[in-house]
């Protein structure tokens, strides 16, 4: 289950965010898709781990992923003891593209001085995603609470929780 979440965030956000140019409907500019990942901050290494364990999280696995029209994540994987998963990625999606493709329940905020939203993109409320602005695409938390998960909560909110304890780490460059 967990992987299949993670394999379709790349399919649910790939799905209209492919390349730059006129649309067809009426020259309006689609986002373009930077060639790739934001640099500055790996989220693999730029994390630490005491934070991570101060969270319950226990890293599983690098996540880099490649999806249609040159959109890629570049990160790594936990999971918490309450077993609810988190993948720790920058992505070339930007917080333009993830606002055009009209996801259920946007919350937008600053954090840190960068735009950061969280959205619904799955049917399984359990699912969320927070983005916060980088320089050519943004950090994405894909946060997945399953419904088996103990103690967890609200998976936008602990997305959210989660943005705050990274966003000091990642450097204004960036």
């Amino acid at each position: 289950m967990r992987a299949t979440v993670f394999a379709a965030a790349a399919i649910v956000v790939v799905a209209g965010c492919n390349g730059g140019g006129d649309s067809a409907s009426g020259g309006q500019k689609k986002p373009t898709v930077a060639a790739d990942v934001p640099k500055g901050f790996d989220p693999c290494k730029d994390i630490p781990k005491s934070l991570m364990d101060s969270q319950g999280f226990i890293a599983t696995s690098r996540k880099d992923t490649d999806g249609g029209g040159g959109i890629m994540w570049r990160g790594c994987g936990w999971v918490n003891d309450s077993e609810y998963t988190v993948s720790i990625t920058t992505t070339n999606i930007t917080l333009d593209m993830v606002r055009a493709k009209g996801f259920r329940d946007p919350q937008e905020f600053m954090i840190g001085g960068r735009h950061a939203m969280t959205t619904h993109q799955f049917k399984d409320d359990g699912a969320c995603i927070a983005d916060a602005e980088m320089k050519g695409g943004s950090l994405e938390i894909l946060l997945d609470v399953p419904p088996s998960a103990s103690a967890a909560g609200d998976a936008c909110q602990l997305a959210h929780s989660l943005l705050e304890k990274i966003s000091p780490l990642m450097p204004a460059t960036a």
